[in-house]
């Protein structure tokens, strides 16, 4: 046998044996880069969000992992929506929105997903359990004075969009959903990071990243999935953006929106507009924008009033 490890098969062995190991241990590392983004930095000091006297809170997510997250109140009684920025930014990214939203009356609360600024959690989990942040979010929400708990919506943007739909499978509160960028499931965002620039590499190795980040965060991306959830979503109403510059990520939120035939009449809405949150918003686009989530928001959340009890 030891004289097989001499010969050109086995040597062979050994080259390949050698490359497999070698192509494990970068592509762990690319599952690594990704599962631990970079944290927003506290933002300066913005005229924006001094008029709109954001305060800065604290709340357990239903882990109890600690959750930062920044709380602008709006006119008594109206509902409450819950902001979810995408992997790598964090709740300063929403400021805009959330203003937006303020303004119209809502209470906002944007949170820094685990691993995202100012929160606790050591790596990302691209949206799996961050659904536990967003249950979190929820349930502080009904200790917020003023704020009508009984009707609540989310906003969430690529990581906070998947969480948001993931979460909304356990708390019916979450009535309105508006979802940027929603991708089907963890492995979709993972693999475009990990082999970004290799379309052969996305196409034909998205098991091995896949394999790796389920082993080493301990999940499963494929069975806790948007594409799973989405069905379920029964008298929801829900709003997905897809973005008209990513042609591949549009193609596959049609088939989650087709995919909820049930609730696509009345329900449900799927716009495709050329710049989204996903991607990159500048000048005149922002305001058209903020104009359309809110608007869902307004004809969809606040016309759900719930009665007062006699």
């Amino acid at each position: 046998m030891r004289d097989f490890w001499r010969t050109v098969p086995g040597l062979a062995g050994i080259a390949i044996a050698a490359l497999l190991a070698v192509a494990v241990a970068a592509t762990f590392v690319q599952v690594y880069r990704v599962t631990h983004p970079s944290r927003e930095a506290q933002a300066p000091g913005d005229l924006g969000m001094l008029l709109s006297a954001a305060e800065e809170v604290r709340f357990r997510a239903a882990d109890g992992t600690d959750v930062a997250a920044l709380l602008f109140r709006g006119r008594p009684g109206e509902p409450s929506i819950v902001l979810g920025h995408d992997l790598g930014e964090g709740k300063f990214s929403l400021a805009g929105i959330a203003i937006a939203l303020q303004n119209s009356g809502f209470t906002v609360l944007a949170l820094d997903f685990r691993a995202h600024g100012a929160s606790g959690g050591s790596r990302s989990t691209l949206g799996i359990e961050e659904k536990r942040d967003v249950i979190g979010a929820v349930d502080f929400l009904s200790s917020v004075r003023d704020a009508d708990s009984r009707r609540i919506g989310a906003y969430g943007v690529g990581l906070g969009a998947h969480a948001i739909a993931l979460a909304a499978a356990d708390r019916p509160a979450l009535k309105v959903l508006v979802l940027d960028g929603l991708y089907p499931d963890a492995s979709y965002l993972l693999v475009r990071r990990v082999f970004a620039g290799s379309d052969f590499a996305i196409r034909n190795l998205g098991r091995l990243p896949t394999y790796l980040f389920d082993a080493y965060c301990r999940v499963r991306c494929l069975r806790d999935a948007a594409s799973k959830v989405l069905p379920r979503l029964v008298g929801r109403e829900i709003l997905l953006v897809a973005p008209g510059a990513d042609a591949e990520l549009a193609a596959e939120m049609q088939r989650l929106y087709e995919s909820v035939p049930e609730q696509r009449n009345a329900d449900a809405s799927l716009v495709t507009l050329p710049a989204t949150r996903i991607g990159a918003l500048y000048g005149g686009e922002v305001e058209r924008y903020h104009r359309r989530v809110v608007d869902f928001f307004e004809q969809r959340l606040v016309r759900s009033r719930v009665p007062s009890k006699p």
